[in-house]
């Protein structure tokens, strides 16, 4: 990360002064790596405010958006970087106005323009806007259209001419809610959200009665019953029957609940303590896989998680109301069994009867397509609609929340606001609607938190729908947040969204409002060489089905705004996923989104991007995968549509960041279109420029203390800044030198940078298979390591997969593992790591006597250094209590024995072998290795 000086000025605003280089840029030279870093963990850098606002499955943090931006539109000045790390850090007003000055110094009128070609939730067009420049968002998605939208047009617009809301009840209401200097789109948000809220729960009252104390309880908890095969008797399917954990305070000891058999029918109750019923739906003791127990005595009988399903796919399934969660002054959250009144009016909901809404049913009666059941769950137990991830009830609260936000706009309209402003408060309420349901559906389990004896408190909640990632969860027993107060109803879900409207607002002022388009990246609607810079975030491989996923919420907006917004929501069925860019997950029939599919579709993009920049114009492409496959395939993208890469900036992004991509580093590209009269060079040549360029971007992130694993993933950068230099790579034979050669190079760069030595041993004095597997165990100790990413790490050493399965690696769905047991057989030929496996399992059956037998067998010296410098290495990457440890840990302490014992031996073996010239007969050794 090298940096390039500018003659300096000892001001921001002396850059109009001079004449600016059009064609090279900040980031082309220098980006503040360090300062996104130190920034992403912070309230001012994380984003989490912005992405708090509409739900959204991958964002850049702000930091990393705000730097990416800057550094592409800013000269490459270094007097500039002071600003620039201060903007990034803690978004400074005045350093952020110096800066947008400094920009609209840069360019004529009416420019830059900044175009995200995937634009999701909006958050690198948000921070474009800010600076005062036009910012413009491309997504497919109508779902993440409208959250960039949200997020970055309309809080930047001045709605202070409007026409006031007609819901605030008179002088005194309005002066409890609102303070004189809220921005006007704050206030009238939380007045739309508010008359939402009062409307649903008056059409939803009979469905939830009351409790005693005139109060509608907060929560219900719910599971699917089934038939027993058995005996035909119902059973409700619960995997927990914990309810509360203690708090420590006195005489609370906890809740739990029961089912109490009263002849072939069961009800539940809620006892007071920890559990003292078995689920009936967990995995048996010491086994995998769930089952279903029948809980009636005379019967016991165990259904398989295949019967299960079959049952669901059958139609049998039903749900029951198992407890009832109640919010209580001073005592807190508290559950009870439900009573015969509220067993009878969550069962009278009749979702025949609804209106729909314009040409779609009341109910979402949209179809989940096959091969789904990676992405949304319900539909692997034989949920097949969207509107069957709810219960009736459930159901029936969307639908007259929806009636509710028409109604409003309705009444919005007739009041005299603007059609735009009516439409903005519409899509606020519409996405407090979809920021609701990732607590709603058969996903969203009872989330039960404490049980720590040092925790004087205990808290439950409903869970997220997505817990892993975009998938949306399934739940046999789940719980339904209804419409009164607490966690996961209307009421919570408006606090946080409204103090994140809040932030949003006062981080964007004088900033220009951001326009939004739903578009395909293969076919942008702008002319000819009319943006400034692309910068953008592309869709990641196969981590996020992000249509599958917001399908969920797709079919319930429509509903809501088909006619506020047609071009985005006026269209029969899901969300048109021809030209997804992705890597689809599961095992879809007729899946046309694959590995191959996703390489050409993103070139296609790319060379979007490429004929709507002007011929000065950066392309930057934010982008992290743990897959190397995944980044062959962008990096092959980029070259194909004609860009080359000019620099690449590792940051330790994602640690802020909750239900998206796991990924710990990823890397801002920055690229130009490839000149055309580039030079052609020779493959040695081209090699040794990349070996060093990999050499020199180590040796700086080793000081900024980037992890081995990630500056793995970040050396493709620098590999393909040397890559693109040439128009052709040729190697002896006159053939090209494919990118593939490049990126396994910067790998091996790497791992030789970081000037490995086992006891002052360089590693490349190691066999291949060793330097491989002590490499392996450095960079991922015991875990598992994706297929893909294993392929790449054996080619570094020019190594085939095929050849290490069973030898040092032992296969699983979920990767590769390195092998640490003793290993089938050993000889002359195999590698050191392999002796040194063997020798840590024959100390374990012979001690000192077996080991020195497998160095004899192994063929090597007692005192090869090699040998007991692989043993140290070994030793110091695993814990003191593993096995393989403690048993190398005592050939280390008899190391002078073993190696008196191995010259006997050895000498022995050889005799033993003469003797074998002259009869059949083979030697037998004093120590046998085990098969694997």
């Amino acid at each position: 990360m090298t940096t390039t000086s500018k003659a300096p000025s000892t001001d921001t605003a002396a850059i109009s002064d001079r004449v600016s280089d059009v064609h090279s840029r900040l980031i082309d030279h220098w980006f503040p790596c360090s300062s996104v870093d130190a920034s992403v963990g912070t309230t001012a850098g994380s984003g989490r405010s912005e992405k708090a606002l509409f739900t959204w499955f991958a964002s850049r943090p702000i930091a990393q958006a705000r730097a990416a931006v800057l550094t592409t539109l800013l000269p490459d000045h270094e007097d500039l970087h002071a600003d620039v790390r201060s903007a990034v850090e803690a978004g400074d007003p005045t350093v952020l106005r110096r800066l947008r000055k400094a920009i609209a110094e840069e360019y004529p009128t009416g420019r830059p323009v900044v175009l995200d070609i995937f634009s999701g939730r909006g958050i690198i067009p948000l921070e474009a806007a800010r600076l005062g420049v036009t910012a413009v968002g491309t997504d497919l998605s109508p779902v993440a259209t409208l959250g960039g939208r949200l997020l970055a047009d309309y809080p930047l617009r001045d709605w202070s001419t409007e026409a006031a809301v007609p819901f605030a009840s008179g002088p005194e209401s309005e002066e409890t809610l609102f303070s004189d200097d809220e921005p006007r789109l704050l206030r009238d948000v939380r007045a739309v959200l508010a008359e939402v809220n009062k409307r649903v729960a008056k059409a939803v009252a009979p469905y939830y009665p009351a409790n005693s104390r005139g109060k509608v309880p907060w929560a219900y908890l719910w599971a699917v019953s089934i038939p027993c095969d058995q005996c035909r008797r119902r059973f409700p399917l619960i995997g927990s029957m914990r309810l509360q954990f203690p708090s420590g305070r006195e005489g609370d000891v906890g809740q739990s609940l029961e089912l109490v058999i009263d002849g072939d029918r069961w009800r539940s109750q809620v006892v007071n303590g920890d559990p003292a019923q078995q689920p009936t739906f967990s995995a048996a003791a010491g086994r995998k896989g769930k089952s279903a127990r029948c809980p009636f005595p005379s019967c016991g009988h165990v259904h398989t998680l295949d019967t299960v399903k079959a049952k669901g796919f059958a139609g049998q399934y039903e749900d029951e109301i198992l407890a009832v969660g109640e919010e209580n002054e001073g005592v807190g959250k508290t559950f009870r069994a439900p009573t015969a009144d509220e067993i009878t009016a969550a069962k009278s909901v009749d979702l025949t009867r609804l209106d729909g809404f314009g040409p779609f049913t009341a109910v979402p009666d949209e179809a989940i397509p096959p091969g789904n059941q990676d992405t949304i769950r319900a539909s692997g137990y034989g949920y097949r609609t969207y509107g069957a991830l709810m219960n009736d009830r459930q159901a029936l609260l969307f639908v007259e929340t929806v009636r509710a936000i028409r109604s409003i706009r309705t009444d919005l309209l007739a009041a005299r606001l603007t059609t735009d402003y009516a439409d903005a408060l519409t899509a606020y309420a519409a996405a407090n609607m979809q920021r609701r349901l990732r607590r709603s559906t058969r996903g969203a389990k009872l989330a039960a938190f404490g049980g720590n004896a040092s925790r004087k408190g205990t808290w439950v909640q409903v869970h997220d729908i997505f817990a892993d990632e975009s998938k949306v969860s399934f739940q046999f027993d789940y719980l339904e947040a209804g419409p009164g107060t607490g966690p996961g109803t209307w009421d919570s879900v408006t606090d946080s969204g409204l103090q994140a409207l809040k932030k949003v607002i006062q981080g964007s002022d004088a900033g220009r409002p951001g326009r939004f388009r739903r578009a395909s990246a293969i076919a942008l609607p702008f002319r000819d060489g009319s943006v400034d810079a692309v910068v953008t975030d592309p869709p990641y491989y196969n981590m996020i089905d992000y249509a599958d996923a917001s399908d969920l919420f797709h079919v319930w907006l429509k509903r809501c705004l088909f006619d506020v917004f047609p071009d985005l929501f006026d269209v029969p069925g899901l969300q048109d996923k021809t030209d997804e860019i992705i890597v689809k997950r599961g095992n879809a029939p007729g899946e046309h989104r694959t590995r191959d599919f996703y390489e050409q579709m993103l070139s296609r993009a790319f060379g979007e991007a490429r004929r709507v920049l002007r011929a000065d114009g950066h392309l930057v492409v934010v982008f992290g995968h743990s897959d190397p496959d995944a980044w062959r395939r962008l990096l092959g993208a980029l070259r194909d549509a004609g860009f080359v890469v000019t620099s690449s900036w590792p940051s330790r992004t994602e640690t802020s960041s909750t239900g998206v991509a796991s990924i710990k580093v990823t890397v801002a590209i920055g690229c130009r279109v490839a000149a055309a009269n580039r030079p052609v060079a020779t493959a040695a040549q081209v090699d040794r420029e990349v070996t060093e360029r990999v050499k020199t971007a180590v040796r700086e992130w080793d000081r900024d203390g980037l992890a081995l694993t990630d500056q793995l993933m970040a050396a493709y950068g620098p590999a393909m800044e040397v890559y693109g230099r040439y128009a052709k790579i040729l190697k002896p034979d006159g053939s090209h030198a494919e990118l593939d050669r490049y990126l396994k190079l910067a790998r091996t760069a790497v791992r030789d940078a970081t000037a490995l030595k086992l006891d002052e041993l360089p590693l490349e004095t190691f066999d291949a298979p060793t330097r491989f597997a002590v490499f392996w165990q450095r960079l991922f100790a015991r875990s598992d390591v994706p297929k893909g990413e294993a392929r790449f790490q054996a080619q570094a050493d020019n190594l085939r997969l095929e050849d290490l399965r069973g030898a040092l690696l032992t296969e699983s769905k979920s990767g590769y593992k390195l092998r640490l047991d003793a290993p089938s057989a050993i000889s002359d030929k195999s590698s050191t790591f392999e002796v040194v496996r063997a020798m840590a399992a024959a100390w374990d059956q012979g001690a000192t006597e077996g080991v020195a037998a497998v160095v004899a067998e192994s063929d090597r010296q007692p005192t090869d250094a090699h040998l007991w410098a692989v043993v140290g290495e070994i030793l110091a990457q695993l814990p003191p209590s593993d096995t393989v440890a403690k048993a190398l840990t005592a050939v280390q302490r008899n190391a002078g024995t073993i190696a008196n014992l191995a010259h006997r031996v050895a000498t022995e073996l050889a005799a033993t072998e003469l003797a074998a010239t002259e009869r059949v007969d083979q030697p037998t050794l004093p120590f046998t290795i085990k098969e694997s």
